[in-house]
């Protein structure tokens, strides 16, 4: 919502929301309505992130396939040399 922030290296769960001015740290796992810290993550699955955020991309983009969003990951796969 309006005035929050998502840190890079953190995860937002699918159908959360984050209050207005809230700030989700990085390398924090947030999820609920309102969203809630659940855990801090791993430096591996800090790692994966890149990879997940893109096959979640590849999935919505099967249904929208010309979107900016799908474009722009696109750009990013081939910039993290991750393939799919």
């Amino acid at each position: 919502m309006e005035g929050s922030l998502v840190e890079s290296h953190s995860i937002h769960e699918a159908g959360s929301v984050v209050p207005p001015g809230q700030r989700i740290p990085m390398s924090e796992l947030w999820a609920g309505n309102p969203a809630r810290f659940v855990r801090t993550l791993t430096h591996e699955e800090t790692l994966e992130i890149p990879k997940l955020a893109i096959a979640v991309n590849e999935l919505s983009c099967r249904f929208i396939t010309h979107s900016t969003m799908c474009l722009e990951v696109e750009k990013m796969r081939k910039q993290f040399d991750i393939p799919l």
